[in-house]
């Protein structure tokens, strides 16, 4: 015969696996973040970026995306340079960290929030683009406190 604690414990842990799997549906169906870095510097730059979950104890356990990349130069009479990484993470909050490499144009630190409406696309982006100064700035669709993925 099986206890009345015994059929609790086994509701309980029933409940727990039912949010965990629900928990991982809702993050896969969030809409994935695209990475653009456009240079209008004539000088080519090497950056490190990362992506990191805000709120996280640890960098290891935050650390959602990280690339190095090496973009070229703005040519005089052409177009400006842009490397496009499509589908980096989930759009979600994030800290940007960008650690330039290269051409001591300095570090810097962004806390990025994605919006998924009042935009024609439906891909969040988040734009990182070095002025013709040399200076990073980052650029992306904001997010609305209402938005169901927020």
């Amino acid at each position: 015969m099986i206890s009345r604690r015994q059929v609790i414990a086994g509701a309980v842990a029933g409940l727990g696996g039912i949010g965990l799997v629900g928990n991982a549906v809702y993050q896969e169906l969030r809409p994935k973040l695209l990475l653009s870095v456009m240079n209008f510097h004539d000088q080519p730059h090497s950056l490190t970026v990362q992506l990191v979950r805000r709120g996280a104890d640890e960098w290891s356990e935050g650390l959602a995306w990280m690339e190095y990349i090496d973009i070229e130069a703005q040519p005089e009479d052409g177009d400006v340079p842009r490397l496009n990484f499509p589908a980096v993470a989930p759009a979600r909050p994030y800290i940007v960290h960008i650690e330039a490499r290269s051409n001591n144009i300095g570090d810097r630190e962004f806390t990025y929030l994605p919006d998924c409406s009042g935009y024609d696309s439906p891909t969040p982006g988040l734009y990182i683009v070095i002025s013709t100064e040399g200076e990073i700035k980052l650029k992306g669709t904001g997010c609305s406190d209402d938005s169901l993925w927020y």
